[in-house]
């Protein structure tokens, strides 16, 4: 009997063991488990805060392109590689943690920039408007190529304005010698309205939000902004007056008043706005190849106490439409 009971004993103890043994191999097995799933949540975690990173840093400088490895982010690393065109842009991102990776692979496409509406060569959105035509002046709204040369594009008015009155006003206030340097669709002068419906303060925030070049107050001698292949956004913070040599081609938006002393040439559409009185002026040599609009609750326009040349171009605003960047992006697909 005292045998059979020890037995017993003994059984119990080898039984009770084992279920030791087993549970520690269940918890070591659970924890192991638990560890592996954390890195793995870690990892693509990473992987795809990575690429989240990268498209603001695309947004902030549109040359971003090719391959960014071994960055540091919330103790891993991952590694990011773009590549193609803007309308298929492929972002390949590797998020490491505690030997753990994870691939997350988005496919997407930069938005265009938004431009305005072109009514005219020449269009001015006012209550009231303060006009002095002078100098060796040209408002051409018929079709033009960026070389001077004729285009093939549908002609606009020389000028438009948003009221009947100042319509009126201008064509009875031109000089017989500056009325047939306004040309464009309906005979010369070409003056008509247009009424306008266009948020500008929301068109000018859209466009500047995505700015290649930020121009602050004051005055700038020279200066390029943007080539024909690959044409720029430029912000002029506030009033700003261009001397000497400067060029453009894209978009140029100016948050205040605008002077032109110098050889000032640009191609795309020269917007200048302004909550309340804006005035724009050139003393020297302006030539403008696209579009010109001019939005305020006054707005002052004497375009030329020297020599001005404002040429409607379909060719200038299809090159900026086409080419600008734009700081916006559509995905088109993630995988993971």
């Amino acid at each position: 009997m005292g045998k059979g009971i020890l037995i017993m004993i003994l059984g119990m103890g080898i039984i009770l063991s084992i279920l030791e043994i087993s549970l520690n191999s269940n918890t070591s097995q659970g924890l192991s488990s638990t560890v592996k799933y954390y890195d793995n949540m870690e990892a693509r975690l990473i992987s795809n805060s990575g690429i989240e990173i990268y498209l603001e840093k695309m947004r902030l400088d549109k040359t971003i392109t090719g391959a960014y490895t071994n960055n540091s982010l919330m103790g891993g690393r991952y590694d990011i590689y773009i590549s193609g065109p803007d309308t298929a842009l492929k972002l390949k991102s590797i998020g490491t943690f505690d030997g753990v990776s994870h691939t997350s692979m988005i496919l997407a496409k930069r938005a265009q920039v938004t431009l305005p509406k072109v009514n005219a060569s020449v269009y001015v959105a006012a209550n009231t408007l303060g006009i002095n035509f002078g100098g060796n002046l040209k408002i051409d709204g018929n079709d033009n190529n960026m070389d001077g040369t004729k285009g093939t594009g549908t002609a606009l008015p020389g000028i438009a304005v948003s009221l009947a009155s100042d319509s009126v006003s201008i064509v009875n206030d031109i000089k017989s010698k500056t009325a047939g340097n306004i040309t464009g669709a309906g005979g010369t002068p070409s003056v008509r309205t247009v009424p306008d419906v266009t948020d500008w303060n929301s068109v000018s925030q859209n466009i500047v939000a995505g700015a290649d070049y930020t121009i602050a107050s004051g005055t700038v001698s020279g200066g390029s902004y943007g080539t024909a292949s690959a044409p720029k956004v430029t912000y002029a913070t506030g009033d700003v007056h261009f001397s000497g040599t400067v060029t453009g081609y894209g978009i140029m938006v100016v948050n205040g008043n605008l002077t032109m002393s110098g050889q000032f040439t640009f191609n795309g559409i020269l917007l200048v706005y302004g909550s309340s009185q804006i005035s724009v002026q050139s003393t020297g040599q302006a030539t403008i190849y696209g579009a010109t609009m001019l939005v305020g609750q006054h707005v002052d326009f004497q375009p030329a106490s020297g020599k001005a040349a404002f040429y409607y171009s379909s060719q200038a605003i299809n090159n900026a439409q086409i080419n600008l960047k734009s700081t916006q992006y559509k995905i088109l697909s993630w995988w993971e």
